[in-house]
């Protein structure tokens, strides 16, 4: 496996955690979880960021 094809793998692998991220960010709105509301909010915004970078730096 290349250097290219891993970038890339570990590029959809991010996007699923990004995904899933939202996925728990809406259960812990709809169980009204504030701290954690909060935490996720942070890491998805670290997330998003990381993302864009890969994306730009690699040209993925």
């Amino acid at each position: 496996m290349d250097f290219r094809r891993l970038l890339q793998w570990m590029y959809y692998l991010q996007i699923a955690f990004f995904v899933s991220g939202i996925y728990l960010l809406l259960v812990y709105i709809l169980t009204s979880n504030t701290k954690r509301i909060q935490i996720m909010s942070g890491v998805l915004c670290f997330n998003l960021i990381s993302l864009k970078v890969m994306r730009d730096r690699y040209k993925i």
